[in-house]
């Protein structure tokens, strides 16, 4: 085994000896001197030495550095030289003394320090002691892994100590983790039978509430009966008696709902027993009240004199008054006995009789004041507009206090209400009616239907208004209704006679063919007549060829449409009715057929139906325009076509424009019998006689010559507007005829000339001289004309406009035919005028005519 040396650090040495640092030099050269000496074979080199120290610690020394190891051998001669070491100065004997002592103790103290038991004085001892001292080195080169070893051993004791100590824990845990299940088990089976207990008790408590609910209804029959049964009529008057109502409604309800509930069906009957005594109790009072208030009004206003009548503030406060301070009490009673009306005829009956008890209580009152007011009106002295408007003025009035006042007191019951409006009304009723009955007056009539309508026309407005506002108001345009129709149909009456006597049959007198030039423009049409396919004057220097300029009758659509009604007539017009506005300017020379026609318009208008009003007013226009067409023949018999037609055209034109406010359609829809089937089937057989004895022609002439029904439709604005028309077209053509006549003499002459044959120009600028003189002249004749019938400058263009372009192109036929034999060389030689230079004359003819009527 090789020997293991233990190094000696200075610090381990210095804690050993304890030696100053003198001293420890003194061994580092001793041990110096020592290294020096030979060492026997079998002595190790790995003896402990003592580190030198250059005044610091140093580590340990290794074997074979080189520093002075101090060996067994210098031990004796170490210790004595440490010895001597001492400097203080001492006697020989007590030096030697204390030199012995002292090494005496430091070879004991030496030898117990190095290990041995005495001081190594023998080699066999220094053996003993090395020997000793190798196995000590030895085993303390071993302790550091006997330390680590050790070590080792303390943590994996630790360790070992440390997992028991977990598993003990870990069986702890385990332990409170089974005690903590163990007391969350328990816990929610508490948890769970506290629940179950605390759902029983809701459940029982739920019961309990809903039987006390039950019951609370079936516990609401004795004092509901208590009450009702209460003797005295005014038991309604009790504070509790109209919320013991309402709780009654809930327990009949509940009780209807609920019959499977032991002894619902014999408390419901119970239930409404005590309803219908709570109703019949309501209708004892209401009743007994309206009769006593009624008893009293009436004994204080019969107490007066018939000569002395109630003051109006009195009367008011009698009528009135009193009953607006009843209503307080009795509308909330009346109220309650309307809800429950419905679906129970025993309480609708019950209401009926309250309101009859009403109904007959007021009529009662009012029926002599409203006797003894109309009296006072005059009905039979006085105008019947004026009596018409002022009773109806005072009947709306009554009628509106009655109104208001019944709704004061009753919620329900319009129609009974208007029943008794009705019979008040039918006291003015009556004495209307027979002035209506024997009235003859249009006049009157009409501006009686307009004096109803507008009470009508108001009902209309509120009904508007109360589609929004859900609120009550009065119709008085219903209550008179049935004056209004007896007022129309006299008024439908009158016009039809009218229309038969002043229009259909009616006989002209000379005086109605004169001729009164109009005032003014008013009486005309803006613009009713347009020109188709006409050419203007600035474009007849154009040679191509068009057709001739003719005239359509357009619906008028200026603002004439929206102009307002003719003026009603005055309130003295006679019996027989007078034409629209007679005397005036503005009707001054119309006829009188077209007169009587549109003031018969103006009168039904707005006052009878529309349905009416329509079928009248088309067959006045067609006789009106009948004797239009009449007077026409008259007129052009008597004097001359001309005149006829623009009679005709003024008169067409006046009736179009009157017509336009008129917001109807006057369109006649009927139906006639067709024979013209008939006249053919007679017409076959006469052409083949030999039919007649064939049975199957027989049978065909029966099946086929049976008339037909056929339905008509006749347009009254259409049939004036196509009138105007033909009228207009036949004017043009005439007034053209007249002016060119020359012209087509010559153009008829030139095409039955022999081909080759020349015109002498002679003749073609005599005819151009014809030409221009009979078209001035009759230009301006017809210009004169229309001013006289038609004073109307746009009406006046519209027709001379197509009158002139229609003579251009005559005169354009005529220079054809001229140019046609002449050649272009010797027409250009010709002095007759060019078409351009005639349409500029004709334009000049007519601004002549207008810059002489300037001067004159």
């Amino acid at each position: 085994m090789t020997a293991v040396h233990r190094s000696i650090s200075l610090e381990e040495w210095e804690a050993k000896t304890q030696l100053s640092e003198s001293e420890l030099q003194s061994v580092y050269e001793l041990q110096d001197a020592c290294a020096e000496l030979p060492l026997p074979s079998n002595w190790s080199s790995s003896s402990p030495a003592i580190p030198r120290s250059s005044g610091g610690h140093t580590p340990d020394s290794l074997p074979g550095s080189g520093t002075t190891q101090l060996t067994p051998l210098n031990a004796g001669a170490l210790s004595n030289r440490l010895l001597t070491l001492s400097t203080r100065p001492r006697s020989s004997t007590n030096l030697l003394i204390e030199t012995t002592t002292a090494d005496s103790e430091a070879q004991t103290r030496s030898a117990q320090e190095l290990g041995a038991e005495k001081p190594i004085e023998t080699l066999q001892q220094f053996f003993d002691w090395f020997a000793q001292m190798e196995s000590e080195m030895e085993r303390d080169q071993e302790d550091i892994y006997r330390n680590y070893l050790g070590v080792v051993s303390q943590y994996r004791q630790s360790c070992d100590d440390f997992l028991k100590d977990l598993e003990d824990t870990s069986k702890l845990f385990d332990d409170l983790g089974n005690e903590y299940g163990f007391v969350e088990m328990r816990t929610r089976s508490l948890q769970s039978a506290c629940e179950k207990l605390l759902n029983e008790q809701e459940r029982l408590t739920r019961l309990a509430d809903a039987l006390a609910e039950r019951l609370t209804y079936f516990n609401q029959l004795e004092p509901i009966a208590k009450l009702f049964n209460s003797p005295g009529e005014d038991v309604c008057l009790h504070p509790e008696f109209v919320p013991m109502l309402q709780k009654l409604d809930e327990c009949i309800q509940y009780m209807q709902q609920h019959l499977k509930y032991r002894d619902a069906e014999l408390y419901l009957m119970r239930f409404q027993q005590c309803l219908t005594r709570g109703m019949t109790v309501i209708k004892m009072y209401l009743v007994s009240s309206i009769k006593s208030l009624g008893y009293d009004v009436y004994k204080q206003i019969s107490s007066k004199t018939t000569d002395q009548p109630l003051a109006l503030s009195k009367q008011t406060t009698l009528l009135y008054v009193k009953f607006r301070m009843l209503s307080s009490t009795l509308k909330p009673l009346s109220i309650e006995l309307s809800k429950r009306c419905e679906g129970h005829k025993e309480y609708q009956a019950l209401y009926q009789d309250i309101l009859s008890s009403y109904f007959q209580t007021r009529q009662n009152l009012l029926g002599p004041v409203i006797s003894r007011k109309i009296q006072d009106l005059g009905p039979y002295n006085g105008d019947l507009l004026e009596f018409a408007r002022n009773g109806c003025a005072y009947m709306m009035s009554l009628c509106l206090d009655e109104f208001n006042l019944f709704f004061n007191m009753f919620p329900s019951g319009d129609d009974d209400l208007y029943t008794y409006l009705d019979l008040l009304t039918s006291y003015l009723y009556d004495y209307l009616r027979k002035r209506i009955i024997h009235e003859n007056d249009i006049s009157i009539l009409s501006e009686l239907c307009n004096i109803f309508q507008m009470y009508v026309a108001t009902d209309r407005e509120l009904a508007n208004d109360d589609n929004d506002e859900q609120q009550h108001s009065l119709e008085f345009g219903h209550l008179i209704a049935n004056v209004l129709e007896d007022a129309q149909a006299k008024l439908v009456f009158r016009a039809q006679t009218y229309i038969h006597n002043e229009i259909q049959n009616y006989q002209p007198k000379a005086e109605d063919f004169e001729l009164h030039k109009a005032a003014d423009a008013t009486d005309l049409p803006k613009s009713s007549v347009v020109l188709e396919g006409s050419k203007s004057i600035s474009t007849a220097t154009e040679t191509t060829e068009e057709a001739p300029a003719t005239l359509a009758i357009e619906e008028d659509t200026t603002d004439t449409a929206q102009s307002t009604n003719p003026p009603p007539p005055s309130k003295n017009d006679n019996s027989s009715g007078s034409p629209l506005g007679q005397g005036t300017d503005t009707s001054r020379g119309w006829f009188p057929t077209l007169q009587k026609t549109l003031w018969i318009l103006s009168k039904l208008y707005q006052c009878v139906q529309t349905v009416v009003f329509e079928d009248l007013a088309q067959e006045a226009v067609s006789l009106c325009n009948e004797s239009l067409k009449q007077a026409f023949e008259t007129i052009t018999t008597k004097k001359s076509r001309l005149d006829g037609q623009l009679f005709m055209i003024r008169h067409l034109l006046v009736l179009k424009e009157q017509l336009a406010p008129f917001e109807a359609n006057l369109v006649h829809s009927g139906k006639e019998l067709d024979f013209s089937h008939v006249t053919d089937t007679l017409n076959s057989l006469q052409q083949n006689r030999s039919l007649i004895f064939n049975p199957n022609t027989l049978i065909g002439l029966a099946q086929r010559g049976m008339p037909r029904v056929v339905e008509i439709s006749l347009d009254s604005r259409r049939e004036i507007d196509r009138e105007l028309k033909r009228i207009c077209e036949n004017f043009i053509s005439d007034c053209v005829h007249g002016a060119v006549e020359p012209l087509t003499n010559f153009t008829i002459k030139v095409t039955t000339m022999a081909p080759g044959k020349t015109i002498e120009k002679d003749e073609i600028l005599d005819t151009v001289g014809q030409f221009k003189e009979s078209a001035g002249e009759r230009i301006r004749f017809v210009v004169r004309k229309l001013r006289e019938y038609v004073n109307d400058y746009k009406i006046e263009q519209i027709l001379m406009k197509p009158i002139q372009m229609n003579a251009l192109e005559e005169y354009k036929g005529f220079y054809r035919a001229v140019e046609s034999r002449l050649g272009s060389e010797d027409i250009d030689e010709t002095p007759i005028m060019s078409v351009e230079a005639v349409a500029v004359w004709l334009s000049q003819v007519k601004d002549q005519i207008d810059v002489d009527d300037d001067h004159e």
